[in-house]
C-alpha cells in the first residue's frame, strides 16, 4: 500500500503544463489564466460625472444664479472647460469639465426633464468634490486586473472588458477521453436485463471534467475485451491529453484495465503506468502513468463513489497542473453533526452535506450512487484518526 500523497506527487511529476493560446473573451469563461491581465487605461479614464447634474467651479462661487453654457452628455468625446461663474450641465458618466469642483444633483433645481434650463439658482454654496468619479479611482494602466492562475468568472470578464482587452492568453483546456469498462453496463436510458446497470460513470466523470474547465472529447463503453482497450487507446492516446478509465483497476480474472495497461512498456520505468493500493476508502485501487505516445491516463475503479472521490483527490489537481492552475484542492473548517467512527490507516472520506459550518455525513459505501445526488462535499478523515465525536471540528471537501 503507498499513502496517498505518495500517488499524488507521482500525477503531479507526470503531468505537465498544455500551451498557451490567445482566447476572445466572449469565450474565455472558465479558461485558466497562463499571464496576467493589465489594464489598458486608468478607470474611470477621466473624471466622470457619477450623477447627472451640474458642474460648477467654486472658486469665488457666490450665492445666486447662473447661466447653463454647455450640455455634456455621456459619450461626449471634446473636452471641454468652465470658469468661475458658469455652470456645465452633465450626464451620468460624462467627462467632467476641466475648471469644475463639484456636480450638484439637477433635482436641485427642477424635475427631470431633457429640456436643459439656461439658468439655474443656487441658495447654498455647494460642497466641493461631490458626484465625481475620479480619473483612475479604480486602477491605473498597467495594474494587474486578474492574475496568471485566475479561473475566469463572469466578474472577471467583465472587469478584464472594462480596462480595454478583448481577449487573454489561457492554458489550453485538456482534450480528454472517458472509458468505461465492463460487460455490465448499458447506456444510460436503455433498459438493462438481468446482470446489467447503466453506466453512470462516464456522465459522471465528464460532468466532472466539464466543471473543472477540461473538454471531455469522448466518452466510450467498451467491454471486458483487451483487445479492444488496446485498440482504444491506441485510437485515442495521440488525439487527446488525457485519458480516464473507470472500472477493471482491481484484481478481479476481468479487470482488464489492470493487466493492459501494466503490461506496456516504456525506456524510462518511472513513467509506465502502474496500479496501487492507496490508502484511501473508497477508491484504493488505484492506477496511473503515461500511454506509449506520453499520454496521461487514470485507471479509476468502477464503483460510482469510489469514482467522485478518485476525480477529487487525483484526477482535479492533475488537471489543475495541465492549466496552470495551482493543484491543491480547497477545503474547509467545519463541525460534525456526528460521531465518526472511520477505519484504520487509511484516509477516509464520506460523502456530506454541509450547512452554515455544520457537516452531516451520509452513507458512503462505494456502490451508492444515489446518495451523491445529495452531497455538497466530502468530510476527510486521517488515516491516523480513528474516532471523531460529535461537534469536532473535520476538513470538508466542497466538490
Amino acid at each position: 500500500m503507498i499513502t496517498q500523497q505518495e500517488h499524488l506527487q507521482r500525477i503531479l511529476a507526470l503531468t505537465a503544463p498544455l500551451p498557451v493560446e490567445e482566447v476572445p473573451l466572449a469565450e474565455a469563461l472558465g479558461h485558466t489564466l497562463a499571464a496576467n491581465v493589465t489594464s489598458g487605461m486608468d478607470l474611470p479614464p477621466w473624471d466622470a460625472a457619477a450623477m447627472d447634474g451640474y458642474a460648477v467651479a467654486l472658486e469665488g462661487f457666490e450665492i445666486g444664479t447662473l447661466p447653463v453654457t454647455k450640455s455634456i452628455p455621456a459619450g461626449h468625446t471634446t473636452p471641454e472647460r468652465i470658469t468661475p461663474g458658469e455652470a456645465a450641465a452633465v450626464m451620468t458618466g460624462a467627462p467632467v469639465p476641466a475648471g469644475a469642483d463639484t456636480i450638484v444633483p439637477l433635482e436641485v433645481f427642477h424635475e427631470p426633464s431633457q429640456r436643459i434650463p439656461e439658468t439655474i439658482t443656487f441658495k447654498q454654496i455647494p460642497k466641493p468634490d461631490q458626484h465625481i468619479r475620479r480619473r483612475a479611482e479604480d486602477t491605473h494602466a498597467g495594474s494587474i486586473v486578474a492574475a496568471a492562475g485566475t479561473v475566469l468568472e463572469p466578474q472577471h470578464i467583465g472587469a478584464i472588458a472594462a480596462t480595454g482587452n478583448a481577449s487573454v492568453y489561457t492554458a489550453r483546456r485538456p482534450r480528454v477521453a472517458i472509458i468505461s469498462t465492463g460487460d455490465e453496463l448499458v447506456p444510460p436510458g436503455t433498459p438493462p436485463e438481468y446482470g446489467q446497470i447503466p453506466d453512470s460513470n462516464a456522465p459522471l466523470v465528464a460532468a466532472t471534467l466539464t466543471k473543472l474547465g477540461a473538454n471531455p472529447t469522448h466518452q466510450l463503453r467498451i467491454r471486458d475485451s483487451a483487445p479492444s482497450l488496446e485498440h482504444t487507446i491506441a485510437q485515442l492516446e495521440h488525439a487527446v491529453d488525457a485519458i480516464i478509465l473507470t472500472g477493471g483497476a482491481s484484481v478481479g480474472a476481468h479487470d482488464i484495465s489492470k493487466y493492459v495497461l501494466s503490461s506496456w512498456q516504456h525506456d524510462d520505468p518511472e513513467l509506465a503506468i502502474t496500479f496501487n493500493t492507496v490508502n484511501i476508502r473508497p477508491g484504493k485501487p488505484q492506477g496511473f502513468g503515461l500511454s506509449p505516445a506520453g499520454t496521461p491516463v487514470w485507471s479509476l475503479p468502477g464503483n460510482p463513489v469510489a469514482v467522485l472521490v478518485s476525480l477529487r483527490l487525483f484526477v482535479a489537481p492533475g488537471l489543475a497542473k495541465m492549466q496552470r492552475r495551482a493543484p491543491h484542492p480547497r477545503k474547509l473548517r467545519v463541525y460534525t453533526t456526528r460521531a465518526l467512527a472511520t477505519p484504520k490507516k487509511v484516509n477516509h472520506y464520506m460523502l456530506a452535506t454541509l450547512d452554515g459550518d455544520q457537516v452531516t455525513p451520509l452513507p458512503s459505501n462505494s456502490h451508492l450512487a444515489v446518495k451523491m445526488a445529495q452531497t455538497t462535499g466530502l468530510i476527510q478523515v486521517p488515516a491516523e484518526v480513528e474516532h471523531i465525536e460529535a461537534n469536532q471540528i473535520v476538513d470538508y471537501l466542497p466538490l
